[in-house]
Protein backbone atom coordinates (compact mmCIF):
# COMPACT_ATOMS: atom_id res chain seq x y z
CA UNK A 1 0.00 0.00 0.00
CA UNK A 2 2.79 3.01 1.16
CA UNK A 3 4.81 2.05 -2.58
CA UNK A 4 1.29 2.82 -4.47
CA UNK A 5 0.68 5.48 -2.68
CA UNK A 6 4.56 6.65 -2.84
CA UNK A 7 4.27 5.76 -6.78
CA UNK A 8 0.79 7.49 -6.79
CA UNK A 9 2.64 11.01 -5.61
CA UNK A 10 5.70 10.35 -7.39
CA UNK A 11 3.67 10.52 -11.04
CA UNK A 12 1.55 13.77 -9.37
CA UNK A 13 4.89 15.52 -8.69
CA UNK A 14 6.17 14.31 -12.14
CA UNK A 15 2.66 15.80 -13.73
CA UNK A 16 3.05 19.10 -12.02
CA UNK A 17 6.84 19.78 -12.90
CA UNK A 18 5.88 18.66 -16.54
CA UNK A 19 2.85 21.64 -16.46
CA UNK A 20 5.45 23.46 -14.70
CA UNK A 21 7.64 23.01 -17.51
CA UNK A 22 5.03 23.29 -20.16
CA UNK A 23 3.98 26.66 -18.24
CA UNK A 24 7.67 27.95 -18.11
CA UNK A 25 8.07 27.53 -22.02
CA UNK A 26 5.75 29.61 -23.09
CA UNK A 27 6.24 33.77 -23.24
CA UNK A 28 3.67 37.06 -23.35
CA UNK A 29 3.87 39.16 -26.15
CA UNK A 30 2.20 42.27 -26.63
CA UNK A 31 0.35 43.32 -29.83
CA UNK A 32 -1.67 46.31 -30.81
CA UNK A 33 -4.72 46.76 -32.02
CA UNK A 34 -7.27 49.78 -32.85
CA UNK A 35 -10.14 50.19 -30.37
CA UNK A 36 -12.18 53.04 -30.64
CA UNK A 37 -13.88 52.71 -27.53
CA UNK A 38 -10.67 53.15 -25.70
CA UNK A 39 -9.10 55.64 -27.68
CA UNK A 40 -8.47 59.21 -25.93
CA UNK A 41 -9.78 60.50 -29.72
CA UNK A 42 -11.64 58.03 -31.49
CA UNK A 43 -11.46 59.46 -34.90
CA UNK A 44 -7.34 58.98 -34.69
CA UNK A 45 -6.53 55.64 -36.75
CA UNK A 46 -3.04 55.46 -35.44
CA UNK A 47 -4.11 54.63 -31.64
CA UNK A 48 -3.54 51.55 -30.66
CA UNK A 49 -4.41 49.33 -27.44
CA UNK A 50 -2.04 46.60 -26.38
CA UNK A 51 -3.45 43.07 -25.95
CA UNK A 52 -1.48 40.18 -24.26
CA UNK A 53 -0.90 36.89 -26.66
CA UNK A 54 0.85 33.79 -24.62
CA UNK A 55 2.89 32.23 -27.46
CA UNK A 56 5.62 29.56 -26.96
CA UNK A 57 9.02 30.47 -26.10
CA UNK A 58 11.11 31.43 -28.87
CA UNK A 59 14.34 33.27 -29.62
CA UNK A 60 12.97 35.38 -32.44
CA UNK A 61 10.09 37.56 -30.21
CA UNK A 62 9.84 39.97 -33.30
CA UNK A 63 8.71 37.92 -35.36
CA UNK A 64 6.11 35.60 -32.78
CA UNK A 65 4.89 38.80 -32.44
CA UNK A 66 4.45 39.79 -35.95
CA UNK A 67 2.69 36.06 -36.33
CA UNK A 68 0.48 37.09 -33.51
CA UNK A 69 -0.50 39.97 -34.95
CA UNK A 70 -1.00 39.58 -38.62
CA UNK A 71 -3.53 36.63 -37.41
CA UNK A 72 -5.61 39.55 -36.38
CA UNK A 73 -8.21 40.25 -33.51
CA UNK A 74 -9.47 37.13 -31.61
CA UNK A 75 -13.79 36.89 -31.99
CA UNK A 76 -13.58 37.68 -28.69
CA UNK A 77 -11.61 40.98 -29.18
CA UNK A 78 -13.76 42.40 -31.99
CA UNK A 79 -17.00 42.04 -29.35
CA UNK A 80 -14.66 44.37 -27.60
CA UNK A 81 -13.99 46.77 -29.99
CA UNK A 82 -10.80 46.07 -30.92
CA UNK A 83 -10.01 46.29 -34.93
CA UNK A 84 -7.42 45.90 -37.28
CA UNK A 85 -6.50 45.38 -41.36
CA UNK A 86 -5.30 42.07 -40.05
CA UNK A 87 -7.13 38.56 -40.02
CA UNK A 88 -6.83 35.11 -40.25
CA UNK A 89 -6.82 35.64 -44.36
CA UNK A 90 -3.29 37.80 -43.40
CA UNK A 91 -1.75 34.99 -41.06
CA UNK A 92 0.96 34.52 -43.27
CA UNK A 93 1.77 37.93 -44.04
CA UNK A 94 5.30 37.92 -42.19
CA UNK A 95 8.28 36.46 -44.58
CA UNK A 96 10.68 37.21 -42.41
CA UNK A 97 11.73 40.28 -40.11
CA UNK A 98 15.55 41.18 -39.69
CA UNK A 99 16.81 43.65 -36.90
CA UNK A 100 19.93 45.23 -37.14
CA UNK A 101 21.12 48.93 -35.76
CA UNK A 102 17.78 49.82 -34.33
CA UNK A 103 16.36 48.82 -37.48
CA UNK A 104 13.12 46.57 -38.21
CA UNK A 105 13.26 45.12 -41.82
CA UNK A 106 9.76 43.65 -42.41
CA UNK A 107 9.82 41.64 -45.27
CA UNK A 108 5.59 40.83 -46.31
CA UNK A 109 4.69 38.05 -48.71
CA UNK A 110 2.92 40.20 -51.39
CA UNK A 111 -0.91 39.37 -49.44
CA UNK A 112 -1.97 43.10 -51.12
CA UNK A 113 -5.07 41.80 -52.35
CA UNK A 114 -6.21 40.67 -48.51
CA UNK A 115 -5.16 44.26 -47.45
CA UNK A 116 -7.48 45.97 -50.30
CA UNK A 117 -8.12 48.62 -47.02
CA UNK A 118 -4.73 49.35 -45.80
CA UNK A 119 -4.00 51.61 -48.35
CA UNK A 120 -6.85 54.41 -47.61
CA UNK A 121 -5.30 57.13 -45.21
CA UNK A 122 -7.42 55.51 -42.01
CA UNK A 123 -6.04 52.08 -43.30
CA UNK A 124 -2.31 53.28 -43.53
CA UNK A 125 -2.40 54.43 -40.23
CA UNK A 126 -3.74 51.42 -38.53
CA UNK A 127 -1.52 49.08 -40.68
CA UNK A 128 1.82 50.98 -39.65
CA UNK A 129 0.87 52.28 -35.64
CA UNK A 130 -0.12 48.57 -35.11
CA UNK A 131 3.29 46.93 -36.47
CA UNK A 132 5.41 49.29 -35.09
CA UNK A 133 4.17 49.75 -31.59
CA UNK A 134 4.12 45.54 -31.41
CA UNK A 135 7.78 45.77 -32.79
CA UNK A 136 8.50 48.36 -30.65
CA UNK A 137 7.86 47.04 -27.20
CA UNK A 138 11.23 45.21 -28.08
CA UNK A 139 14.77 46.66 -27.23
CA UNK A 140 16.76 48.05 -29.64
CA UNK A 141 13.96 48.66 -32.36
CA UNK A 142 13.21 52.15 -32.86
CA UNK A 143 12.60 52.34 -36.56
CA UNK A 144 10.50 49.65 -38.96
CA UNK A 145 10.95 49.87 -42.46
CA UNK A 146 9.22 47.57 -44.60
CA UNK A 147 9.06 45.91 -47.93
CA UNK A 148 6.69 43.16 -50.42
CA UNK A 149 9.02 40.38 -51.03
CA UNK A 150 12.20 41.97 -50.45
CA UNK A 151 11.43 45.51 -52.51
CA UNK A 152 10.51 48.09 -50.53
CA UNK A 153 9.62 50.38 -52.98
CA UNK A 154 6.51 47.81 -53.95
CA UNK A 155 5.47 47.86 -49.91
CA UNK A 156 5.65 52.11 -50.20
CA UNK A 157 4.31 52.89 -53.69
CA UNK A 158 1.39 50.79 -52.36
CA UNK A 159 1.33 53.17 -49.40
CA UNK A 160 1.70 55.89 -51.38
CA UNK A 161 4.65 57.11 -49.60
CA UNK A 162 7.87 58.27 -51.12
CA UNK A 163 11.14 57.02 -50.66
CA UNK A 164 13.28 59.21 -48.24
CA UNK A 165 15.48 58.66 -45.15
CA UNK A 166 12.53 57.67 -42.65
CA UNK A 167 12.28 54.65 -45.08
CA UNK A 168 15.78 53.78 -45.85
CA UNK A 169 15.45 55.83 -49.46
CA UNK A 170 13.50 52.24 -50.28
CA UNK A 171 16.56 50.45 -49.98
CA UNK A 172 16.02 46.86 -51.17
CA UNK A 173 19.83 45.70 -49.69
CA UNK A 174 18.73 45.09 -46.12
CA UNK A 175 16.20 42.84 -47.42
CA UNK A 176 18.56 40.51 -49.17
CA UNK A 177 19.64 38.70 -46.88
CA UNK A 178 18.60 34.92 -47.23
CA UNK A 179 18.98 34.37 -43.28
CA UNK A 180 16.62 35.79 -40.38
CA UNK A 181 18.30 37.38 -38.01
CA UNK A 182 16.31 38.09 -35.29
CA UNK A 183 18.39 40.85 -32.73
CA UNK A 184 15.32 42.22 -30.63
CA UNK A 185 15.05 40.85 -27.11
CA UNK A 186 12.30 41.69 -24.70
Amino acid sequence: MAVKRWATLLLLGLAALGAVRAEAQRMTLLVYYSNPRLAADPTDCSAVVARDRSVPLAVGVAAAALQQLFAGPTDAEKAMGYRSPFSTATAALLKRVRVQDGTAYVDLHDLRAELAGATSSCGAAEFQSQVQRTLRQFLPIQRVVFAIEGQPRIFYDWMNEGCGPANGDCDARPFATSTQHEGARR
